[in-house]
């Protein structure tokens, strides 16, 4: 079984992934640990914008859009992460999880949502940060993750339909 979790920013990915892996005895994979493995095995340097989430220049990304061939980007999630992980059992938070393990009969992937304030004010107590820092930190990691998403898989972030499930963690 995989499970991979996709999020708006303050709505406790990580949290969850972790509890998630615990109680099914399985791995847990986010950010930090997939560049761990990465460069441990050697490949970080294959893939450095994938692994890293690097922002991507919205100019470049116009660019790049034009010029690129779309078939052969969308293929780095499945390709990145299948030399990390493999066909192990696992929890992944974030790096297009959900796109890059879709042929596994086994994937449940998750998108997880909430009410912007309630991520607000989550973000401002766990970053310690004022209100209008919080905000801003929230909208600029939720773009991040939208641009990044839509580079590598061509599909809408968010979108219901690319989810096993949904969760508004506000209400839940």
């Amino acid at each position: 079984m995989i499970i991979t979790i996709a999020r708006e920013c303050g709505c406790m990915g990580d949290q969850i992934g972790k509890e998630l892996a615990e109680k099914y005895y399985i791995p847990f994979y986010d950010k930090e640990a997939i560049c761990r493995l990465a460069k441990e095995k050697g490949i970080y340097d294959k893939y450095p914008y994938f692994y890293g989430e690097m922002p991507l220049d919205m100019m470049l990304y116009a660019d790049s859009m034009a010029g690129e061939d779309d078939s052969d980007r969308c293929k780095t999630p499945g390709r990145a992460l299948s030399d990390i992980i493999g066909g192990e059992n696992c929890v992944v938070v974030g790096r297009c999880g959900n796109n890059a393990f879709r042929h596994r009969d086994d994937l449940i992937s998750v998108f997880l949502s909430g009410d912007k304030k309630k991520r607000e004010e989550l973000i401002e107590k766990k970053h310690n940060v004022p209100h209008n820092k919080a905000v801003k930190i929230v909208e600029d990691t939720d773009m991040r993750r939208c641009t990044y998403h839509k580079y590598y898989t061509g599909e809408e972030w968010g979108e219901a339909g690319n989810y096993d499930i949904c969760i508004d963690v506000s209400r839940v």
